[in-house]
C-alpha cells in the first residue's frame, strides 16, 4: 500500500474498534476516549467518498457521540448525496436506512423517515440484501409508531422479522418480535403482546442481545399500566442486573424515569421526586436530546405527579409550572402514545383538583416557555 492508503487502512481499524464498542459506553466516557472521539469526528469532511463505504461510514458514530443534531444531519445528508452522485447503490440504501433511523424518533421528521426507508427497502430488495430489507422495514415501522399508526408499524415489524428469520438472525428476529409485541399491546391485544414479550425473555438467544433489555422495558411499562407494580419492579431489577449498558446516560435516564413513575403509582412521592430529578438531568444531555427529544417532557410530567402528592401538595404550583414546561418542550408535531397520555392526564387532574382552574391556569402559563435547564432547576 502507498503511505496514504496505509494510513487510511489504519484509520479503518480504529473505526472498527469504535463500532465494536457495542454498548460499553463507560469505555468512551474517559477524557482520553472523548478526545479520541473528537479526533475521529474531525478527520473527515461530510460527503467524502470513503465515508460512504465500510469501514469509513462508521465515522458517523463518532459524530453522533460528540456532535449536535445539525452536524449529524449534515453528515448523513451529504453521504446520501455523494452516494447518488457516484452511483453507489448498496451504499445509498445503507445511508438512506441510517437517515431513516435518525429521523424515525422525531414526529416532525417521521414522514421523511418513512420516505427514506421506502427508498432503501426498494434498493435492498432489488439487490437481494435481506438484512438491509429487515433494517429498512424496522426503521419504517418506528416512523409509523412515532406518529401513532400502530397497525402499519406492526405490519412492518412482522415483515422485517420474516426477513430476519430467513437469515437465521435470531437476535435481530427477537428484537423485532419485541417491537411487534409492544404494538399488539397498543392495538388492544395485550394478552398476546405480553405473552410474546415473556417468550422472548424465556428463549434468551443470548442474554445480552438488545432484545432482552427492550423486552424488559416494554414488559415493565405494561405491568405498571396494568397495576402489577411489584412485578414491574422485578423486571427493572433483572434489567439492571443483566444489562451492562444500564449505565449509559440515555438508557439510565429512561430506566430511572420508569422507576420514578412506578414510585408515583405506589404513592412513594419523595422517592419519585428523587428519581425524576436524576432522569431529567440525564435527559438534557446532547446525545439524549438527539435520540429521544421527548423524554424530558415525560420525566417532567412524572415529577409533577410527585410534587402534587408530596407534603400534602405544598409544591403543587410547581407541579402545574412543570406541566406548562413539559408541553412547551415537546418536539414539533409530537404524538403522545397511550401511556404518555395516561400519565399526562393523571398529572393534570391531580394538580387541577388542588389548585382550582384559575390558579392552575396561571401556574401553567408561568411554566410554559421555560428552557430545559430552567425546568430541571425547578424540579
Amino acid at each position: 500500500m502507498r503511505a496514504e492508503i496505509l494510513d487510511e487502512a489504519r484509520r479503518g481499524v480504529h473505526l472498527f474498534h469504535l463500532a465494536y464498542m457495542d454498548m460499553d459506553m463507560d469505555a468512551w466516557q474517559t477524557p482520553e476516549a472523548r478526545e479520541k472521539l473528537r479526533t475521529i469526528a474531525a478527520t473527515y469532511e461530510p460527503g467524502t467518498p470513503q465515508t460512504c463505504r465500510s469501514p469509513g461510514n462508521l465515522w458517523f458514530y463518532a459524530v453522533l457521540l460528540t456532535g449536535t443534531l445539525e452536524q449529524v444531519t449534515a453528515v448523513i445528508d451529504a453521504s446520501v448525496r455523494t452516494c447518488r452522485d457516484l452511483g453507489y447503490e448498496w451504499e445509498l440504501a445503507a445511508a438512506l436506512q441510517m437517515r431513516a433511523n435518525i429521523h424515525a424518533n422525531r414526529s416532525d421528521l417521521a414522514g421523511d423517515a418513512t420516505a427514506d426507508a421506502d427508498d432503501a427497502l426498494q434498493i435492498f430488495v432489488r439487490i437481494g440484501d435481506a438484512w438491509g430489507a429487515a433494517e429498512s422495514l424496522s426503521a419504517r415501522g418506528e416512523s409509523h409508531e412515532r406518529t401513532g399508526d400502530y397497525a402499519a408499524a406492526a405490519a412492518d415489524y412482522a415483515e422485517a422479522a420474516r426477513y430476519a428469520e430467513q437469515l437465521g438472525a435470531r437476535a435481530q428476529q427477537a428484537v423485532l418480535t419485541v417491537r411487534l409485541a409492544s404494538m399488539r399491546i397498543e392495538l388492544g391485544d395485550a394478552e398476546q403482546g405480553e405473552r410474546m414479550l415473556r417468550e422472548v425473555l424465556a428463549e434468551g438467544n443470548g442474554a445480552h442481545n438488545e432484545a432482552m433489555p427492550a423486552a424488559r422495558l416494554f414488559l415493565t411499562t405494561w405491568l405498571g399500566r396494568s397495576g402489577r407494580v411489584t412485578e414491574a419492579r422485578e423486571q427493572l431489577r433483572l434489567l439492571r442486573e443483566q444489562f451492562g449498558a444500564s449505565t449509559f446516560m440515555v438508557f439510565d435516564g429512561f430506566v430511572v424515569g420508569l422507576e420514578a413513575w412506578l414510585d408515583t403509582i405506589d404513592g412513594r412521592f419523595e422517592s419519585a421526586l428523587d428519581n425524576a430529578r436524576h432522569a431529567v438531568r440525564q435527559s438534557i444531555d446532547p446525545l439524549a436530546k438527539m435520540i429521544a427529544p421527548h423524554m424530558i417532557s415525560a420525566h417532567l410530567t412524572t415529577a409533577a405527579i410527585a410534587l402534587t402528592g408530596l407534603d400534602g401538595g405544598r409544591r403543587v404550583r410547581d407541579a402545574a409550572r412543570l406541566l406548562g414546561a413539559a408541553d412547551g418542550l415537546l418536539p414539533p408535531g409530537h404524538f403522545a402514545g397511550p401511556m404518555e397520555a395516561e400519565v399526562r392526564r393523571q398529572a393534570e387532574t391531580g394538580a387541577r383538583a388542588l389548585l382550582g382552574e384559575a390558579d392552575f391556569a396561571a401556574a401553567y402559563a408561568e411554566g410554559d416557555g421555560l428552557s430545559a435547564e430552567e425546568a430541571v432547576a425547578l424540579v
